[in-house]
């Protein structure tokens, strides 16, 4: 994950709905869509923190934390499925920490 891409903080799509399967995984009602995206218990993690409040940092972290996966594993799992999520519209858009940041 390159150092620019670490201070996103993504957030899910403010229509989708999500429900979590205790130990299963979860399933994700994609937004203006008649489509159910089924997540496996490490996408369902993710899922869970893309509430705009952690960095795409912070999550890998999280899920190095959960997860026997190494650092850079926890990086580049976070970050392709971000961008999956992103690619089918699942994501609200993403601010940066500097954002909102007085100039």
């Amino acid at each position: 994950m390159s150092n620019e891409n670490q201070g996103i903080r993504p957030k899910r799509h403010p229509d989708s709905a999500y429900k979590s399967i205790a130990g299963e995984g979860g399933l994700v009602v994609l937004p203006g869509k008649a489509e159910v995206k089924v997540l496996n218990p490490t996408g369902v993690h993710i899922f869970s923190l893309l509430d705009g409040e952690h960095t795409l940092e912070e999550i890998a972290l999280s899920l190095f934390d959960e997860y026997e996966v190494s650092m850079e594993d926890a990086r580049r799992d976070v970050q392709e499925f971000v961008a999956t999520l992103g690619e089918q519209g699942m994501l609200a858009e993403a601010e940066t920490e500097a954002q909102g940041a007085p100039s």
